[in-house]
């Protein structure tokens, strides 16, 4: 059987190299967590996984591997459904379910996180008043459109408020990341690619350990937020690092 490449998989270490790899886990959501105060997501935060707490909360519990794949993946594009404020229509595409099926899944979302729709009209709300929208560093994007004559133009705005927030937020912590770590590695240590919330380095194979070592440095630096370290020579074949 012929194994078609993969983008990722035609990034290569240069001989002498290795890549170290930081995923920032879950970033957006952990955002709206610790911005909403909702408890219930802190709780499932702090599980390690998220999607699969949600979907034992939402849907309960199961031996059936393949069912329990299934209601992961359902409570994941729930959880993204909301951030990005998707439709009902659109989230019944993804799900391949009724929009009935997609309103109860969302009223039962909201039975679970009350705190964060009430949090998410908050900012709505503040954002309409304001005309604009900050994350949490304080950067400000304006939105004029909150005010035009267009329903839809308005609506649109509108969904732009929470996902502001929460991308803004993460992507400024990323680039915080980056900043802290250029500054711990070795001067020889590249960095390669910022992909969503991922950095990827190229690091010489005598700096790897060390380099490592000092990537877990983050914990400190960015406790709500960790990072999966992942290290090796072909980008579509890194294995996590669990303990350095």
């Amino acid at each position: 059987m012929i194994e078609i490449p993969t983008l990722r998989s035609t990034i290569i270490a240069e001989q002498g190299y290795n890549f170290i790899s930081l995923d920032a886990s879950q970033i957006e959501l952990r955002v709206l967590a610790i911005l909403s105060q909702d408890p219930q997501l802190l709780a499932d935060l702090k599980t390690g996984d998220l999607h699969l707490a949600t979907a034992v909360r939402m849907f309960g519990w199961t031996d059936d591997e393949n069912e329990m794949t299934i209601r992961r993946y359902k409570a994941k594009q729930g959880n993204f459904a909301d951030l990005y404020e998707i439709s009902d229509e659109r989230l019944a595409e993804m799900l391949e379910c009724s929009l009935e099926e997609v309103m109860e899944f969302r009223e039962e979302r909201k039975r679970t996180y009350p705190r964060l729709y009430e949090w998410k009209e908050e900012v709505k709300a503040k954002a309409r008043e304001d005309g604009y929208v900050q994350n949490i560093f304080g950067r400000i994007r304006p939105l004029p459109e909150l005010y035009a004559g267009s329903w839809r133009m308005r609506e649109q705005a509108e969904k732009e408020i929470v996902n502001t927030i929460s991308q803004g937020t993460a992507i400024d912590i990323i680039k915080l990341a980056m900043l802290y770590l250029r500054r711990l590695f070795p001067k020889e240590v590249r960095l390669v690619l910022n992909v969503h919330d991922e950095i990827l380095w190229e690091v010489p194979d005598e700096f790897l350990q060390q380099s490592l070592e000092q990537c877990k440095e983050l914990e400190g630096a960015f406790p709500d937020y960790p990072f999966r370290i992942a290290t090796g020579k072909v980008y579509s074949k890194l294995q996590e690092v669990k303990n350095v």
